[in-house]
């Protein structure tokens, strides 16, 4: 088998690198999202409550006592 030069190793590294860069770029966008939902989630449960059923929606996931109150 033919050994890899230097300079291929060099450019299999940098693509390495640059997929794992992509990869975390994607996940902090998608973690980014789903906070977002979890907040829009909660003041929608709350208006519910607040408004007493007129507004929002009710906690059909049965989170909002563990995640949205503090």
């Amino acid at each position: 088998m033919r050994d890899l030069s230097t300079d291929a190793y060099a450019v299999l590294i940098i693509g390495i690198v640059l997929v794992l860069f992509a990869f975390g770029i994607a996940g902090q966008g998608d973690y980014e999202e789903a906070v977002l939902q979890q907040d829009i989630y909660c003041e929608f449960v709350e208006l519910w409550e607040k408004t007493d059923g007129q507004d929002g929606h009710p906690d059909f996931r049965g989170v909002y006592d563990e995640t949205c109150v503090a």
